[in-house]
């Protein structure tokens, strides 16, 4: 043994103790200290080699010399002579092909990968390493297992490093697979041939050909034996394999070979068995649901078609009915608090087989399209709440609120029938089923807006009563429910619970020893204060006085419930307005101010969202505080991406490691940089909030900050992260409203198309206008759908705050990319699967693009008309009767909100475009749909005038049943029935001689005062007093109807605008 051997091995046998010795920490850093300059040298490489190949060195000892051989080989392998490079790969076929230890070997694979990177990415010998793919083929056909699972062990090492150069070889490849998985008698050949094709296919698995072909396509036909293989590591209780196959069949999710598509079934059924096998750790039944739920969300089309979603429904549900945990805990698994709860009973064991099931379901409800998911979860979900057990009535009730949000649109279709189920489900004996109850009709009541508030006289009730039952969960899920409902209701809905649901709240939050039913209690006192608005203001001083010891605490453990507590004292801000808020306004900053302080970037998030409604509530009183506010939060929009940070921590780590990579510390690790980067993400996007308010609602007094605040949104409208985009563009047209303030006394003076006249906008406004444009407009560019959202919403309103010469330096670009997105073209569609109109579902983002369609209208005007002759085609394509409810609604009110602004700049389409649409969309079933065509039914009479005319007849027969819908306690009914008087106004405006007046007013006088759409009031009341203004005989004849109409139009309680009311009585009194 050489002298550096000698030191080598006794530095190793100090870090690794041998049999009869635990080294001490002292010990291994002493060790670690003298082996660094060691492992310097490029002596230390022959040395290790020889340490490796010495079988009379220990076991560990052998190891340790190849784990560490690995991570120094690159640095050095490239300065030895072509002939000692031969000489180590020899040397290590030698050690492969001799070393008895099965640790020792397979560490030594890993090292043989690693010079063949070397070898075959350098070309250094241009033949490559054939000795290390003759050793592979000679062991895999060998007789002993051993030899047959190191061949596929270094197979394995090979993929990520020389894979692309192993390509000749995968038609033998594909045999020497599909050979060694078919032997169950040598389970360590299986699953190491498993894992080894695994990593193949996974690295082959997003590549394509130019001719079409796919690499993967030589290996696609042993799917099904990798899954006989799976089966096998099933019945033997092999975990870890069976999630090695998972990760493979998730990175096949994504292929789009027809050889790989076509085995989707089976796959799809091998997860299905593991999800279902109560046998299995759940860690492999959790990598079996994430197939599911990756599938669901990336071939969400195929995966519907292939028929397989009823039975996966069927295990899902079966899942959460037959497990004891709480069916309602996964909505919050996220929160500390509930965690924290939890972990004080001694039974709570982490995730359970009923949150899997639930997150799987979720995925599936929210991606699968309504044509596959709908009916049959429903079937399900109807019979297990009728049933009389009560694990299948909360497995029932559960999975309601686990699809509440993928099907909100089926479900307020069928909302009536549904709420009868959840109402007889929230006074179930049974408490499990109680709580799910609460969880469904917080689902509901955040995702089936707004039909869900006209159950809110039922719901609150029955909420209210559940927080006294003596469950804590119930309790908990209760406040949830109360915090989605109130913060959507009107004074008036609340009223009559609000001082016995102010007092109950306050009390269990005073009471309660659980933080989770804490800290929902304060949520919930939120969503009440905004709710009941200024009629929370006799219950400010009482409930501040708690908050106020909350927000004080210094008690690490509260740190939540102190955040949530501040979070609740902005929204009392906003109930209350500024008068009654502010006695409590400097307490208020003080304590958010003192969160900063602190290293609790919670806190931090808090505090931030607290600044953003203070300074929507204070206005100008908000100003002495930005002086210090505003640097603060434009250095930490601005900071770096502390991940690098930790990665580059990592790297150190990973530098000189000398135990294995896989370790529980690593994972330590990796977890801390996920929790580094997800704290950044989150104070980021609040700071970002916080700035685009006080940005808002200080004025002038914020341009001193403006140049900064603009150029720290330029560089994170380029962040990573799609959150930290989205919230940038939602704060960019903010920046243009100081300026607007100090310049133009709040207004921009435009006029509506004109581009042609001076430009309103002073220099400074411009340039600032032109900036934040500019990068909104790279925004709709995003390939992510919610960013795209935000920054469709941010140039609509960059360009109604500031007219059309804000279009101006970016209108092609701007428009074009506007086209793209409603043809389904754009950079965010790219990865959708293939359009078909009969099963695709509504996309919520494409309501903002519809939208700044609309705003380009109101804008450009006749300026827009020659643009839209492209954007129509696409537009009418949303409200094909195939298309579905949403889509139809969108496109009918875009088409209205063309007509409207653009006028006569659009008549040439008005039979071929506009009178299909709207006639289809009066005949629609959808009540939505109906309104929206009425609406431009009204638009087209007034802006095309004659040229509608000979079509009266018919657009008053299609409007004419929508005057018969009952409207009673339906919003939506009532807006439809709103807009067919308004419709019928706006053609009697447009061209009374040509209207049957006598009999189309009484059933319109019927219908006064409007029930839902209150903006169409001063169309109707123009239309009706011009009418009694020139004495029309009709008008005159239906003089007692016209008479009750308007009393009801002035009561106190009308919502009816005070000009408009005064007009009203002034009729009146003409009338007597």
């Amino acid at each position: 043994m050489s002298a550096d051997q000698q030191q080598l091995a006794a530095l190793l046998t100090h870090l690794t103790g041998g049999a009869t010795h635990t080294p001490t920490t002292e010990e291994i850093r002493d060790a670690e200290a003298q082996l660094k300059p060691i492992l310097k040298k490029q002596e230390s490489v022959p040395a290790l080699m020889g340490l490796l190949g010495d079988l009379n060195q220990p076991a560990p000892i052998r190891q340790v010399s190849a784990i560490v051989l690995r991570k120094r080989i690159s640095s050095h392998y490239g300065n030895f002579a072509a002939p000692d490079q031969a000489a180590l790969r020899a040397s290590l076929l030698s050690v492969l092909t001799n070393e008895p230890e099965r640790s020792v070997r397979l560490s030594t694979c890993a090292v043989a990968a690693s010079i063949a990177s070397l070898v075959y990415i350098d070309g250094d010998p241009p033949t490559g390493w054939p000795e290390l793919l003759s050793f592979i083929n000679t062991s895999a056909s060998g007789p002993s297992p051993e030899a047959r699972e190191l061949a596929y062990s270094i197979l394995g090492e090979l993929t990520e490093t020389v894979g692309d150069h192993l390509r000749p070889q995968f038609p033998n490849l594909s045999a020497m697979y599909g050979t060694a998985l078919a032997d169950s008698s040598a389970p360590r050949v299986q699953g190491a041939a498993l894992k080894s094709l695994g990593q193949l296919v996974s690295y082959l698995s997003d590549e394509a050909e130019e001719d079409g072909s796919y690499p993967i396509d030589p290996f696609a036909n042993l799917i099904p034996v990798m899954l006989n293989a799976g089966a096998a590591c099933v019945s033997r209780g092999d975990d870890d394999e069976i999630m090695v196959l998972c990760d493979v069949l998730y990175d096949l999710v994504r292929c789009n070979a027809n050889t790989v598509v076509s085995h989707m079934p089976s796959m799809v059924a091998f997860c299905v068995s593991c999800i279902a096998d109560d046998t299995l750790e759940m860690s492999a039944r959790d990598s079996a649901g994430l197939v599911i739920a990756s599938y669901a969300e990336g071939k969400p089309k195929q995966l519907g078609r292939a028929g397989v979603i009823p039975g996966i429904l069927d295990m899902l549900m079966g899942l959460i009915q037959q497990s004891a945990d709480s069916a309602s805990g996964a909505l919050f698994d996220s929160n500390p608090a509930w965690r924290e709860d939890h972990e004080e009973d001694e039974e709570y064991e982490g995730p359970t087989a009923t949150s899997m099931a639930q997150g799987t379901l979720d995925m599936i409800a929210c991606h699968v399209p309504m044509k596959f998911i709908f009916q049959p979860a429903m079937e399900r979900i109807v019979a297990r709440m009728s049933s009389q057990t009560p694990e299948a009535r909360k497995a029932g009730i559960a999975s309601l609120g686990v699809i509440a949000e993928g099907c909100s649109e089926p479900i307020r279709e069928h909302l009536g029938e549904i709420m009868g189920h959840v109402f007889t489900a929230a006074n179930d004996p049974d408490p499990q089923v109680r709580e799910c109850t609460c969880f469904a009709l917080g689902q509901l009541a955040e995702h089936c807006r707004p039909e869900i508030l006209e159950y809110a006289d039922r719901v609150l009730p029955v909420t209210f009563a559940l927080l006294d039952d003596p469950n804590a969960a119930v309790q908990t899920t209760s406040c949830y429910v109360l915090e989605m409902f109130c913060e959507q209701l009107e004074p008036l809905r609340v009223r009559p619970f609000l001082e016995s649901l102010v007092t109950k709240l306050v009390t269990m939050l005073q009471t309660s020893t659980r933080r989770s039913v804490q800290e929902m209690s304060v949520a919930a006192l939120a969503a009440t204060a905004v709710a009941a608005e200024t009629e929370f203001t006799p219950y400010v001083p009482g409930v501040v006085a708690v908050l106020e010891k909350l927000m004080q605490s210094k008690d690490e453990k509260l740190v939540g419930l102190r955040g949530r507590a501040l979070e609740c004292m902005g929204h009392i801000a906003i109930a209350v307005e500024r008068d009654a808020f502010r006695p409590y306004f400097a307490g208020t900053m003080a304590c958010a101010c003192e969160g900063l302080t602190t290293d609790n970037t919670d806190l931090h998030e808090f505090a931030y969202a607290a600044f953003a409604n203070l300074s929507k509530v204070m206005g100008e009183e908000f100003t002495p505080c930005i002086a210090e506010l505003v640097p603060h939060l434009i250095k930490v929009i601005g900071t770096g991406d502390e991940l690098a940070e930790a990665e580059k921590e990592e790297a150190k780590q990973e530098a000189f490691n000398l135990g294995d990579s896989d370790d529980e510390e690593g994972d330590d690790f990796g977890r801390f940089i996920m929790n580094v980067r997800t704290a950044l993400i989150d104070t980021k996007k609040a700071a970002i909030t916080a700035i685009g308010e006080i940005a808002a609602h200080c004025g002038a007094a914020f341009m001193p900050y403006l140049e900064q605040a603009t150029a720290v949104l330029a560089t994170v409208a380029g962040y990573w992260h799609p959150l930290i985009k989205a919230e940038c563009a939602e704060a960019l047209p903010s920046m243009l409203i100081p300026s607007i303030a100090a310049n133009h006394a709040g207004k921009v003076a435009w006029e509506k198309g004109n581009v042609k006249g001076p430009n309103p906008m002073c220099e400074h406004t411009n340039n600032v206008c032109s900036a934040v444009i500019g990068m909104l407009v790279e925004l709709i560019g995003d390939e992510e759908k919610e960013v795209v959202a935000k920054a469709c919403e941010g140039i609509q309103g960059v360009i109604e705050l500031c007219g059309p010469y804000a279009l101006v330096p970016v209108a092609n670009d701007c428009l074009q990319r506007t086209l793209d997105l409603i043809s389904l073209e754009a950079p965010c569609q790219a990865d959708d699967e293939e359009f078909d109109e009969e099963v695709d579902d509504h996309d919520s983002f494409m309501t903002s693009v519809t939208d700044l369609i609309g705003g380009y209208g109101r804008v450009m005007g006749l300026e827009f008309a020659p643009f839209v002759e492209r954007f129509l085609p696409p537009i009418c394509a949303f409200a094909k009767s195939s298309r579905p409810p949403s889509d139809r609604a969108m496109a009918m009110g875009c088409l209205g909100e063309i007509v409207q602004e653009v006028e006569g700049g659009v008549s040439a389409y008005w039979d071929t475009v506009f009178l299909p649409a709207v006639l289809a969309g009066l005949a629609d079933e959808e009540l939505n749909v109906k309104r929206n065509s009425a609406f431009c039914v009204g638009a087209c009479c007034s802006s095309f005038g004659p040229l509608a005319v000979p079509s009266y007849p018919t657009l008053l027969g299609a409007l004419s049943p929508l005057f018969a819908i009952d409207a009673t306690g339906n919003d939506a009914a009532g807006a439809c029935m709103d807009n067919a008087v308004a419709a019928v106004c706006r053609m009697i405006m447009a061209s009374p001689e040509n209207m049957p007046i006598g009999e189309v007013l009484p059933p319109l006088l019927k219908n006064l005062p409007l029930k839902s759409d209150f903006s169409e009031n001063k169309t109707v009341y123009d239309c009706v007093l011009g009418l009694v203004d020139m004495k029309h005989p009709d008008i005159v004849a239906n003089g007692e109807a016209l008479t009750v109409a308007l009393r009801a139009a002035v009561l106190p309680d009308a919502e009816v605008s005070d000009e408009i009311k005064a007009r009203l009585t002034t009729a009146l009194g003409g009338m007597q």
